[in-house]
């Protein structure tokens, strides 16, 4: 289990005792609590188990009047993050660190199944989530909503940076039901794309991935032992969860003697970093290593799943806490500026807010993105319609050499003939190509999302290092995924292939003799109208998806304007007047943190 009790030593194991190399963590005793949503983030509704303390339904409670009396639509995203968490009947387990510090590798050996992709270079593209299910199966869950079932024995080409690059198939997330682990029911394990890659979106989607850990892994490998980013990481996860343990993979490398030093290597690096001590588990898939996984297993079977409850209680409130934790910061930020004079309070505005000109620049990068990939739209679409035109003109012309023999009466009859079957069949094989193609036509708009996403990002950071610097609050907020409608398959219309007109000269034309001339003419104007239609169909998409990058851009542009109106109005709409009520919320905020702390 990832936490202990400071009133009774339990260990991880049902007998009490510690695994070999674990660094105990020791924290509060969690103290049940009830809860109840109405709505997760992945569709699902309900209410989490009833227990007895209502600390977290004072606090979400508390948490949505600040958000909506205050209008801090930032903190919206956080609110229904530990909402859906107090929904879900599971806990998540997720696997996070380095890119190669082999996380797909030990998920794979500590399930018993080899179902995530391996390699030499950054490979998991997407999050993946594996949980115990009656029947063995997998959804690919789409940005756009979509959901499709596939065969577990497919997933690699959804998960894979290789067979998905820049994840161009949409995919927000994987989920796979196993029924051969029975043994973790309650849990979901989480795999995520490496960070610190080359690869920019596998870090940023197991950045955005964070808000809903549950207990956390972080993958570490024994060569090089501990970074920067590593301890950034941990520090990161513990404003979502208390239950965070270190996973030292690749322990096969070392002899028993060198493994201890990098223990206690990583040890001492933590103590100077970190006011709270993790659990150390070292790790290896290698035959001769059972006892690593034998302790791992034990301490979650034997730890988390006999006080599933009491976990995920800890957890929820963790990320409650937070979630106050940030409504404390705006609400003081008011207070701040209420007890100043207006011409100071103004002085400072200007220092946190900035001059006009650095939001516009701000404003004029995102736009830059989404030009950049605008101009580029209908050269990228092309390419991938036009490549599929040989194809395609092989095709109708062999589906027209087995229609053309029935054509037989007329030259009318040929000429309606041949205009009735191109528009169908033109329609089927364009139509099947678009939609097989949908993903990687709408792809660089999840790269631009992902692009915005992190300017918007890197904004926030330096306002709340202003905001810290002129009123002594820093505003810690994170940015949520911008979504935005995403285009469907544009329906496929054909023209006309000629003029009608020569129906005129069916009477006096018998078949036998034009049948060839038509057969040669008909054939050619295959490849035309081929070529016409692929060229409006890339139009059709090409006004789609620049639709959908211009959404983003306004959608950015939104979110800076309500960012720094929020600020403004926090700051401007305080008053002398407003100090008592000010006091009072953060006095209620502190008393509900110090319940979720306490019970």
């Amino acid at each position: 289990m990832l936490e202990l009790t400071a009133n009774r030593p339990r260990g991880f194991g049902t007998d009490g005792s510690y695994p070999k190399g674990a660094i105990v963590l020791r924290t509060e005793h969690p103290h049940s609590l009830t809860c109840s949503t109405e709505n997760s983030s992945d569709g699902r509704s309900g209410d989490s188990e009833p227990v007895a303390h209502s600390g977290l339904g004072k606090a979400l409670e508390l948490g949505l009047s600040i958000i909506s009396r205050y209008e801090i639509s930032d903190l919206a995203g956080l609110l229904e993050t530990t909402r859906s968490a107090a929904a879900q009947e599971e806990i998540s387990v997720a696997i996070l660190g380095r890119f190669k510090a082999g996380k797909s590798s030990f998920l794979n050996n500590f399930l018993g199944r080899n179902i995530l992709p391996v390699g030499v270079t950054p490979v998991t593209a997407v999050v993946t989530e594996i949980q115990y299910g009656a029947s063995e199966g997998a959804q690919v869950h789409r940005l756009d909503g979509r959901v499709d079932e596939v065969a577990v024995s497919e997933i690699g080409g959804y998960i894979s940076e290789k067979e998905n690059p820049e994840n161009r198939k949409q995919v927000a997330f994987l989920r796979v039901q196993l029924p051969e682990i029975a043994r973790f029911r309650g849990l979901r394990f989480v795999d995520t794309p490496g960070l610190e890659s080359a690869l920019a979106h596998n870090t940023d989607a197991s950045v955005a991935w964070l808000p809903n850990v549950g207990l956390a892994l972080v993958a570490v490998s024994v060569d090089p032992p501990l970074s920067q980013r590593d301890i950034d990481l941990l520090r990161g996860l513990y404003r979502y969860t208390p239950r965070v343990a270190i996973l030292l993979t690749k322990a096969d490398l070392l002899n028993e003697t060198e493994l201890a030093e990098v223990i206690e290597y990583v040890r001492s690096q933590l103590s100077r970093h970190l006011s709270t001590r993790l659990e150390i588990y070292p790790y290896s898939g290698r035959p001769g290593f059972s006892a690593f996984r034998e302790a791992l297993e034990r301490a979650i079977v034997g730890g988390t799943l006999e006080h599933l409850a009491e976990e995920r209680n800890a957890i929820i409130s963790r990320k409650a806490d937070t979630l106050l934790e940030q409504c404390h910061e705006y609400v003081t930020l008011s207070l701040r500026s209420a007890e100043m004079v207006q011409s100071e309070r103004r002085a400072l505005k200007q220092q946190a807010i900035g001059e006009k000109d650095v939001l516009d620049e701000v404003k004029s990068e995102i736009r830059l993105v989404v030009e950049h990939a605008a101009a580029k739209t209908r050269s990228a679409v092309a390419s991938v319609l036009e490549a599929h035109m040989p194809s395609l003109e092989k095709t109708l012309r062999q589906q027209f050499d087995s229609e053309f023999p029935k054509w037989t009466k007329s030259l009318a009859v040929m000429l309606s003939s041949f205009e009735d079957w191109l528009e169908r069949a033109l329609e089927e094989e364009l139509a099947a190509v678009s939609l097989g193609e949908r993903d990687a036509i709408v792809s660089p708009i999840s790269k631009v999302q992902k692009q915005v996403l992190r300017i918007l990002q890197q904004f926030r950071d330096r306002l709340s290092e202003r905001t810290m610097k002129a009123f002594g609050v820093p505003l810690r907020t994170m940015e949520t995924e911008i979504q935005v409608p995403e285009p469907g398959a544009p329906d496929i219309r054909v023209g006309h292939s000629f003029d009608r007109n020569w129906e005129l000269l069916s009477p006096i034309l018998p078949v036998w003799l034009i049948r060839r001339i038509v057969y040669s003419h008909f054939y050619h104007t295959i490849s035309d109208r081929l070529f016409q239609n692929t060229s409006r169909l890339t139009t059709q998409w090409e006004d789609s998806v620049k639709e959908s990058l211009w959404d983003i851009d306004k959608e950015a542009k939104r979110r800076l304007d309500e960012l720094i109106a929020t600020i403004d109005r926090l700051i401007e709409g305080s008053s002398l007047e407003r100090i008592p009520e000010l006091r009072a919320d953060l006095g209620r905020i502190a008393q509900a943190r110090q319940e979720l702390a306490g019970g």
